[in-house]
């Protein structure tokens, strides 16, 4: 085994991974983990994405974000394409280690491949707004962030969208 590999722990027990030291994650079905990805400094929510082991492994040994692309079934690095690179400020896990936490500085201001700065740029109408305005139901999403810091066309081209409908 290299130096440079992460090595995780087995889970043996709810108290080693609630209230050991020993980082034993607990991955889906899939072998995937749920990350949410939020500026360091704001707070801002940037992304919601997903880890395999070494996907996390690669965050951990860098310090720069590593996800597990569903759609592509692929391990990407963070920016490898766009330049928009995400810097691990803190990466923290919860108390049943099935989700991580990533507090990130972004190289060039940008985590969203649509173009926008966060992947959260549109809101949800809820209780009384929702009452007030969508009677009959249908949703109208409602834009929190109108600017797109790139344009997703100039930095990937023809590459195929991550996303699948």
């Amino acid at each position: 085994m290299s130096a440079d590999t992460v090595r995780f722990q087995a889970r043996l027990s709810i108290e080693q991974i609630e209230e050991s030291n020993d980082l034993a994650p607990k991955f889906d079905d899939r072998g995937l983990i749920t990350v949410v990805t939020t500026d360091a400094d704001s707070g801002e929510v940037l992304m919601q994405g997903y880890m395999n082991a070494e996907a996390l492994g690669l965050t951990i040994r860098t310090g720069e974000a590593h996800y597990y692309s569903r759609s592509r079934q692929t391990l990407w690095h963070k920016g490898a394409t766009s330049g928009f690179v995400q810097n691990v400020r803190e990466l923290l896990v919860d108390d049943d280690q099935d989700c991580v936490w990533l507090r990130v500085d972004v190289t060039g201001g940008a985590s969203c491949h649509v173009g926008y700065r966060s992947c959260f740029y549109r809101r949800v109408p809820v209780g009384k707004e929702f009452e007030r305005g969508h009677a009959d139901g249908n949703i109208g999403l409602e834009w929190t962030d109108t600017e797109k810091v790139f344009d997703p066309e100039d930095v990937y081209g023809d590459a195929p969208n991550p996303t699948q409908v």
